[in-house]
């Protein structure tokens, strides 16, 4: 009998890299269980998470994002803008991308993706005492960590010594505060510099720093704006490279470049 294949195509935005599969052409029947396979490097294709497309009756597509524990993010404002890549070389045009934190417009320009990321949510959903409100600043470990939203709940502090940060030995036990954070949280460094800012960002699902973040992005500057009163207009290094956030009219834009790296199959999944 022969072994069922999958294609799927690698996308990565600053080197935030994805698994997109097409379940209206490659239905899986647990892609975040699957996800835990998949996204092993060295062992499998390996990526920061795998992207797996739905039909949707509100939007042209459903995307979930499935972590490398196996878990579900209710947003990842990169791989919106990959999924959105991979939609607009279809059609051409804005498209719009159900999730779980929202519906999401993507849009192509001069070859960069920009994600309307909508307003900045409550946290109350992510903190054991979280009350309904935007950012909540507490102290953790002797730090000052801001507690924010954009889609995925983020822990920001800020720091003069990024390049040398040990971000695993500082991040894990934040990331890892149940008792705070009921399933965790992104944990986010900052460094300014003028109007621009520099981030390191250590993921809940994937419990490791990616070389980017999109709403670690956008949780970073709108920190950042807040404290600082810093002019609109961002521009984020990451990692893996430059991010820009701008804000209007509350609401949140993110703005990168997303790239197609290739196309494969792969067998052995459900």
């Amino acid at each position: 009998m022969k072994e069922k294949m999958i294609t799927f195509e690698k996308y990565h935005g600053a080197g935030n890299d994805f698994i997109i599969i097409d379940g209206r052409k490659f239905p899986l029947k647990d892609p975040c269980s699957a996800a835990k396979e998949l996204c092993k490097r060295h062992f499998s294709i390996g990526a920061d998470d795998v992207l797996y497309l739905e039909e949707s009756s509100i939007a042209d597509i459903k995307m979930h994002v499935c972590e490398p524990d196996g878990t579900e993010a209710d947003m990842c404002g990169n791989g919106v803008r990959c999924v959105g890549a991979y939609l607009i070389k279809e059609k051409d045009r804005e498209v719009t991308i159900e999730t779980l934190a929202g519906i999401k417009k993507v849009s192509k320009k001069d070859n960069l993706f920009t994600v309307d990321m909508g307003e900045m949510q409550s946290i109350k959903k992510f903190i054991a005492s979280g009350q309904n409100k935007i950012m909540e600043n507490m102290k953790i470990n002797e730090k000052t960590f801001y507690i924010v939203s954009s889609g995925e709940p983020h822990a920001v502090a800020f720091t003069h010594n990024l390049k040398q940060l040990d971000i695993e030995k500082e991040a894990l036990p934040i990331a890892h505060n149940f008792e705070v954070f009921p399933k965790g949280t992104n944990v986010d460094f900052i460094e300014r510099q003028g109007n621009d800012i520099k981030v390191r960002t250590f993921e809940r699902g994937v419990w490791n720093e990616t070389l980017a973040c999109g709403t670690g992005a956008v949780a970073s500057a709108f920190v950042a704006k807040y404290l600082f009163s810093i002019k609109n207009g961002i521009k984020v290094q990451m990692e893996g490279g430059e991010l820009f956030v701008t804000f209007e009219n509350k609401k949140s834009f993110l703005t990168g470049e997303a790239k197609f790296v290739y196309r494969g199959e792969i067998g052995g999944i459900e």
